[in-house]
């Protein structure tokens, strides 16, 4: 006799291979039916919460680690490499000695100046007196006091503008004083903390130049930031370019754009190496500039510094001329 043969009750098999991994999602489904509303404004507290850690890591990490500094970022970074501004600040008075070798386009040298630098910082601005030595043994004080500009020449005294232009010491501007260029020189000396004066507009350029490959620079190899320098125009409207090694953030090469009474832009480029540090300053010691075909133009050779001599006002004088030229 047939019957009919029910299955009999149990758990379901599974089959094999089919069982599925619970989603990450299934957390966020709303399981309590009594106060559903309250559960899900808790899981959107809690989404957004997650959202924000995720959108507060991203920023940090943009921030600390993948976005290009801005202009005053850097010049900040540069000021900290070089020493940082209370150390600079602490520099209120010195002297250094700068040789000024000059070649030919053919390499052969042409001249040689050794001229040394003695400032002192006041609240009207730098005080500044300049001795240069000449290839022909003779010495030349060039310096400026509340009479005006003063110059003496193998210890008498002398024409300044006349004294000063023999001994390169003034461009071909008509407003150019006897101290111009020893003053421009001091300002460059005093890169990168001169950038954090007022009125300056620091900017990040673009370049494709690699440290290594500007000019027989010792770099990191890597391509540098290029750090574009205007002023406003009440303060100044020259134009200079650092290139800065983002491995040390010290300047390797320095251009600087400088307009002529007649308008007219003349370029300079400048490579800074030897880089050293005197009295917590960290600067280059060698500044070479070249000729079209290669060959050096000219070096500034950096020696003989001293941040902690103590300078008299009284040194800055015409009156003390004669125990000037006798040492």
């Amino acid at each position: 006799m047939n019957q009919d043969v029910k299955p009999k009750k149990g758990k379901v098999a599974k089959d094999q291979g089919t069982e599925q991994q619970v989603p990450w999602w299934f957390n966020l489904h709303i399981k309590d039916l009594v106060n559903p509303l309250t559960i899900k404004r808790v899981q959107v507290v809690y989404a957004g919460i997650l959202v924000l850690a995720v959108i507060a890591a991203g920023y940090y990490a943009w921030e600390n680690y993948f976005r290009a500094p801005t202009g005053d970022e850097l010049v900040a970074e540069i000021v900290t490499a070089a020493g940082g501004m209370e150390a600079w600040n602490n520099v209120d008075q010195g002297q250094f000695t700068r040789t000024h070798n000059l070649y030919a386009e053919d390499g052969d040298l042409l001249r040689t100046t050794k001229e040394t630098f003695f400032f002192k910082k006041t609240p009207e601005g730098v005080k500044l007196q300049i001795k240069s030595q000449g290839d022909d043994g003779g010495t030349v004080w060039v310096g400026k006091d509340a009479q005006g500009y003063w110059a003496s020449k193998d210890g008498k005294f002398a024409d300044p503008k006349d004294t000063a232009r023999g001994e390169g010491m003034m461009c071909d501007s008509k407003f150019c004083e006897p101290l111009c260029a020893s003053s421009m020189a001091f300002y460059r000396f005093s890169m990168p903390f001169k950038l954090t004066d007022p009125g300056i507009k620091a900017n990040i350029g673009a370049t494709d130049q690699n440290v290594a490959g500007i000019g027989l620079l010792k770099g990191s190899g890597e391509s540098p930031t290029l750090l574009d320098i205007s002023y406003d125009p009440e303060v100044g409207r020259d134009h200079w370019r650092f290139y800065v090694d983002p491995s040390d953030k010290l300047i390797h090469k320095i251009e600087y754009y400088n307009k002529s009474d007649m308008g007219e832009t003349r370029p300079e480029e400048i490579y800074w190496t030897d880089h050293k540090t005197e009295s917590g300053i960290t600067f280059s010691h060698r500044w070479t500039r070249y000729w079209p075909n290669g060959k050096v133009q000219d070096d500034y050779v950096y020696s003989d510094v001293d941040f902690e001599a103590e300078i008299a006002d009284s040194f800055f004088e015409r009156s003390n001329t004669k125990v000037l030229a006798a040492n």
